[in-house]
């Protein structure tokens, strides 16, 4: 994703929405060393985590340039969906990704209501995700705390991802 580096991500066409209890549509190649956590749609924190394990999380050996998109797809409004889909990663970054053997895990440590945000409301919240990303390339691993503080909207019966707020 964006916070792995890149420039931005190439577009997948948009996934149905999930029904709450079923799983997600398939996102990524099943031998993708990216993992999602199924979210409970109906807590936003859970929503939270699995957004930044799809958003932070990139495996340029298995998966292709759009799997981020269609990772983030769920869990995400339409409107910032688009917004993920227009800052496309140029060709050339991906391949030297892919040749470089790059993959970057998150793994959430922590999603907590920061301080001075606004007060939750039954329509909009926000949350900040505490995780400790892992990079590994043909250059050698790397670790590190990352983070990002999201808006969340209530949309329906279920909270998704509507921004991108600091990270």
């Amino acid at each position: 994703g964006c916070a792995a580096g890149h420039a931005g991500i190439r577009h997948a066409p948009a996934s149905p929405a999930p029904v709450p209890g079923r799983l997600a549509p398939a996102a990524a190649p099943a031998d993708s060393l990216v993992r999602v956590p199924r979210p409970d749609y109906s807590d936003p924190a859970s929503v939270a985590a699995a957004f930044y394990a799809a958003w932070a999380g990139t495996d340029a050996v298995h998966d292709g340039p759009g799997a981020y998109v269609a990772r983030c797809a769920p869990l995400v409004t339409a409107s910032l969906d688009q917004q993920l889909a227009a800052s496309q990663p140029a060709s050339a970054a991906w391949q030297a990704m892919h040749r470089d053997r790059m993959t970057s895990l998150a793994h959430v440590r922590a999603v907590i209501r920061p301080a001075g945000a606004p007060a939750p409301t039954s329509s909009v919240t926000y949350l900040r995700v505490y995780a400790t990303r892992v990079t590994t390339s043909t250059a050698g691993r790397t670790a590190g705390s990352d983070g990002i503080t999201l808006q969340l909207t209530h949309s329906g019966r279920r909270w998704l991802v509507s921004r991108l707020l600091f990270y």
